[in-house]
């Protein structure tokens, strides 16, 4: 990987949480905030460190977190003690390439699962290794947006990814109308699988192309099928297990504004230069599904107007306080959607930051809002809607 492909992608990581990191402004889709957050329990590590949380076992009792700057991986019980840290990262035996290509996952109650450039590796509570699944191709890129959940399971022998691309042409960071968007992993075969071209209804399906940052699919996939989104497309599209061609139906998400960005001729698009425009992350964007009970939760962007963004920026010659103020401006807001579309905002308090996970029961788990206050631990703060 070469300076420039590592250069950009922390850019694209610190831009990614400096939009998404707080999940509350209201000021968005014109509609009354119907549903607040009650605190249930909260869960408390001593830990000091750049720790970001990942996911939680099905039966509740652990947790995975991950060290950002380190690339370890955190198991955590109930109680808040860390029982293992590991690194599988690297050169080293075992290893599961250069970097994680999704968030660390819980295959059962018992297992975690690492997906990295090599494969998915199953790893026990003890950190030994039990089985690896390597895909017979060479994923060309991989664009890892940690506020989303491009690595999920069903069940314990079925997941689904954003894994690179199986396209052999181009940096795989512009899209393509052909060809499937996610893999299916079947744990027991051994076997990676491509699923889910773009709909027939999707803006991305067009002669056009677009950044991969703007079109990169969010699902969420549990038995019932999968929820399908693209960042810069307010749609969610919704897949039934029996028929992966044609979504079971469409919801066209009624967010007033969300601010499309314009797609390009491919012709004019030089695939050998990685590089984005702060301007590309100033745009409406769908960042995560969840799905608790029966109600859709999405947290999203509206994205800003060439206006705004200028009225912003002016002035602003250096490139990480640019993606600051955009970071500032550009809010991510939390809200239930209906069959129809229509968001329902939830009221999170000042001291909440990012719905991390709902679990088994439909809990909304929270990290804090680290902006709000300094503390020498890491909490996580178990909740639900009313």
């Amino acid at each position: 990987m070469n300076n420039r492909f590592k250069i950009t992608l922390s850019i694209l990581f610190l831009t990614v949480l400096a939009s998404c990191n707080k999940e509350q402004d209201q000021k968005t889709s014109g509609t009354n905030t119907i549903f607040s957050v009650e605190i249930l329990d909260s869960l408390v590590v001593d830990y000091i460190g750049a720790m970001a949380w990942s996911h939680i076992s099905p039966d509740g009792q652990h947790f995975l977190a991950l060290d950002q700057q380190k690339t370890d991986m955190l198991l955590i019980d109930r109680k808040g003690e860390i029982k293992i840290v590991i690194n599988k990262t690297g050169d080293q035996p075992e290893s599961i390439g250069p970097n994680l290509s999704g968030r660390p996952q819980f295959r059962n109650n018992e297992e975690i699962a690492l997906l990295g450039s090599k494969g998915m590796f199953v790893f026990g509570f003890d950190g030994n290794l039990i089985k690896s699944i390597k895909p017979e191709f060479d994923p060309i890129s991989n664009l890892i947006i940690q506020n989303a959940d491009q690595f999920q399971f069903i069940d314990e022998n079925n997941a689904v990814a954003v894994y690179g691309t199986r396209n052999p042409e181009g940096a795989g960071f512009f899209t393509e109308a052909t060809g499937t968007k996610l893999e299916a992993i079947d744990v027991g075969q051994r076997t990676f699988t491509g699923i889910l071209p773009y709909p027939t209804t999707s803006r991305f399906n067009t002669k056009e192309t677009f950044p991969i940052a703007n079109s990169i699919p969010v699902f969420r996939a549990n038995k019932k099928g999968i929820y399908l989104a693209f960042k810069n497309d307010p749609k969610v599209y919704h897949y039934d297990w029996e028929n992966l061609e044609i979504p079971k139906n469409e919801i066209k998400l009624k967010i007033e504004p969300f601010h499309l960005m314009d797609g390009k001729d491919p012709k004019a698009v030089d695939k050998e230069v990685i590089r984005f425009d702060v301007r590309d992350f100033a745009y409406g964007s769908i960042n995560n599904i969840f799905i608790s009970g029966d109600q859709i939760v999405l947290s999203y962007n509206q994205g800003l107007s060439d206006e705004e963004y200028q009225n912003i920026t002016e002035g602003i010659t250096d490139f990480q306080e640019s993606f600051r103020v955009v970071g500032q401006n550009n809010k991510s807001v939390l809200a239930v959607f209906n069959e129809e579309g229509l968001p329902i905002n939830i009221d999170v308090p000042d001291f909440l930051g990012r719905l991390e996970f709902v679990d088994q029961e439909g809990h909304l788990w929270f990290s804090p809002n680290k902006n709000e206050v300094e503390r020498d631990y890491e909490v996580l703060f178990k909740t639900k809607l009313k």
